[in-house]
């Protein structure tokens, strides 16, 4: 009896031995696995693109999102867009919502279009968000400058002078 158990014991010992963060690490418990910001850009929706994505998704270990509408001055890509909250829109959401349950999706909404209070519909264009641009040039002190200023880079939606220099409020 006492041979039959120093047995069972070595063979117990040569088992090898799983380490739960080595297995964990291989195969990531949902709470662990990423989550992702998931924009629909502009009305830029359709349900077989909501699919693929939500499948896409699931298929490559993402655990959940966050949808996000964000209605800026992206192009149009599909043959109708889906505008933030029409009944076409509602629709699309509520498969997107029915699909990521069924997909075992965790999700989450950003509760208006646009980015918030600085970019939404009812936000005014010079009270929205902001991006600086500039140009350089480089000129020589103590002479007059009589060229032309390159132009910023330039970018969708409304441009807006901004004064700059000491007590301009600017740069």
């Amino acid at each position: 009896m006492l041979a039959a158990g120093a047995l069972a014991a070595i063979l117990l010992a040569a088992q090898p031995q799983t380490d739960p963060l080595e297995q964990n690490f291989k195969n990531p418990p949902d709470s662990a696995k990423p989550r992702v910001w998931w924009h629909w850009m502009n009305g830029n929706i359709t349900k077989e693109g909501i699919k693929l994505d939500l499948e896409w998704m699931k298929r490559v270990g993402i655990a959940g999102f966050q949808n996000f509408d964000a209605a800026l001055n992206t192009p149009q890509i599909v043959d109708k867009r889906l505008v933030y909250m029409t009944p076409e829109w509602r629709d699309a959401f509520r498969y997107a919502a029915t699909l990521a349950d069924q997909l075992g999706l965790e999700m989450a909404i950003a509760g208006s279009p646009g980015w918030s209070e600085s970019g939404g519909p009812w936000v005014k264009p010079e009270q929205a968000m902001k991006k600086y641009v500039w140009s350089e040039t480089v000129v020589e002190g103590g002479r007059p400058f009589s060229g032309t200023l390159p132009k910023p880079p330039a970018v969708p939606g409304t441009y807006q002078n901004i004064p700059a220099g000491p007590g301009s409020g600017g740069a």
